[in-house]
């Protein structure tokens, strides 16, 4: 993998970082589309999303749909995170796509998810993080279990406004117990000797 110093993540700041998630979706040819669980016909009207998203960002995060994170590599923006379904102090939904191909299979994706779990936990007090990926996609199905994301069931559903019905994996990650991260050793403190 990369070195991670090169690797940010960032909440979405301008209508530009919406557009270039857009770009992601609308772009993308069928079939990679459908290999994520996405149905081109039930993506809405571009600019009517664009719309809902510049208006959902302008609200405070207690009353947000969703929150987005760009995913930055050496400086350029390669993909986001977000999450949606947000209980705050509870839970949230969370979502991931690496936008450029090249940088598949190469160890990022896993410490962008990382990075964004992590900052999900702390800005809205999660206790815990789900993810529905589609059951036949196998790149986000190895993340999360590569992150420690405990698959909790397989079921069929529309998991979203976007997705065709399909056979889902139910992961779960509950928030890191901050007492059991590891903590530095106590200072050295020399043995008294007997003589």
């Amino acid at each position: 993998m990369q070195g991670v110093e090169e690797i940010k993540v960032c909440p979405f700041s301008s209508r530009e970082e919406y557009e270039l998630m857009l770009d992601y979706f609308y772009k993308a040819d069928d079939p990679f589309l459908r290999g994520m669980g996405v149905d081109r016909l039930r993506l809405p009207e571009r600019d009517k999303w664009l719309d809902e998203l510049l208006a959902d960002h302008e609200k405070p995060d207690a009353e947000r749909d969703r929150f987005y994170l760009v995913w930055i590599f050496r400086g350029q923006r390669v993909g986001h995170s977000s999450i949606n379904k947000i209980v705050l102090g509870d839970e949230a939904f969370i979502h991931l796509h690496l936008w450029n191909s090249q940088l598949r299979r190469g160890g990022l994706g896993t410490e962008f998810v990382r990075r964004s779990a992590s900052f999900y936990f702390k800005r809205f007090n999660l206790q815990k993080l789900v993810c529905e990926p589609w059951a036949e996609n196998p790149a986000p199905n190895r993340v999360l279990e590569k992150l420690g994301f405990a698959l909790v069931r397989r079921y069929r559903t529309i998991p979203g406004v976007i997705a065709f019905e399909q056979d889902v994996n139910r992961y779960e990650l509950r928030r890191p117990d901050q007492a059991l991260q590891p903590t530095a050793p106590p200072p050295h403190r020399p043995q008294p000797t007997t003589r």
